[in-house]
């Protein structure tokens, strides 16, 4: 369990520079607490909020340039903790199309990594994952043109049943999707 307070996060990413890197028509540190930010508002648990500050600190295969070093992957753990740590650095390791196609695929959770490789993730950590990624587009979305406001529509549909209620919801809202039943499946 960490016992920094969300000021200290934000004053390390601070630190790296996460503020002067542009992201999506501002910085990533802004970015970064925006997901951080919908992530809390739909009642995710602290942990989830903690990977989603920090999801693309390392950096991503849409968003290379990361503020934060891999060598300071321990650091990052003792300020958000261990689950937290291993789901933001997924997040920036992971190919996005295969966080998707895992929500075609279904379990067993296979995803790949920028540099090809292969690595199971658990039910939950693909639960939380899906979260982040939607929480990260429907972060930036509103700055993008509206006509790829609607991109990735297929496969953010398929992931509904991995996510969250509140999560779901607002995808559904964001793209117009039926909501699916009362009752989400066992995905």
């Amino acid at each position: 369990m960490t016992t920094a307070t969300h000021a200290e996060k934000i004053g390390f990413l601070s630190r790296q520079g996460a503020g002067a890197l542009a992201h999506s028509d501002g910085d990533l540190l802004a970015h970064l607490q925006g997901v951080h930010d919908l992530l809390l508002s739909w009642g995710s648990r602290p942990q989830l909020c903690d990977a989603g500050l920090f999801h693309s600190a390392y950096g991503t295969e849409i968003f290379p340039t990361g503020a934060v070093p891999a060598e300071l992957r321990p650091v990052v753990r003792e300020l958000i903790g261990a689950e937290a740590e291993t789901l933001a650095h997924l997040f920036g390791v992971v190919k996005r199309v295969s966080l998707f196609d895992a929500a075609f695929d279904g379990a067993p959770f296979l995803l790949e990594t920028r540099t090809g490789e292969s690595v199971g993730v658990t039910r939950e950590q693909y639960r939380d994952l899906a979260a982040m990624t939607v929480a990260n587009w429907l972060e930036q979305r509103p700055r993008f043109p509206e006509s790829s406001r609607f991109s990735r529509a297929r496969e953010f549909d398929a992931m509904r049943p991995y996510l969250p209620d509140n999560a779901r919801t607002a995808l559904e809202q964001a793209y117009g999707f039926a909501p699916l039943s009362a009752t989400p499946t066992t995905a």
